[in-house]
């Protein structure tokens, strides 16, 4: 499942006209994935997606591309299946 949301979050941040390595999304992904574990919210709403934005712009990427790829990654692989069900 972490090459999938790594997958996912990477396709995003091209959507958006990012330019990020899979390698480093692999790892951000990982480090959010555990935060989400961490976090007391339900699927470590907040907690995720500022790991995710910060590890991101650690790794160069704009805040510009990370904020909106980050919310349609968590979107896409969160909140969608929930309202599909």
């Amino acid at each position: 499942t972490t090459l999938g949301a790594a997958l996912a979050l990477w396709a995003s941040i091209e959507a958006f006209g990012g330019d990020a390595s899979f390698i480093t999304v692999t790892i951000v992904t990982m480090v959010g994935g555990t935060l989400a574990s961490a976090a007391p919210t339900p699927g470590g709403v907040g907690a995720v997606e500022a790991a995710l934005i910060g590890g991101l712009a650690a790794f160069g990427v704009p805040a510009a591309i990370a904020v909106p790829s980050v919310l349609l990654y968590r979107i896409l692989t969160c909140w969608l299946p929930v309202f599909v069900g």
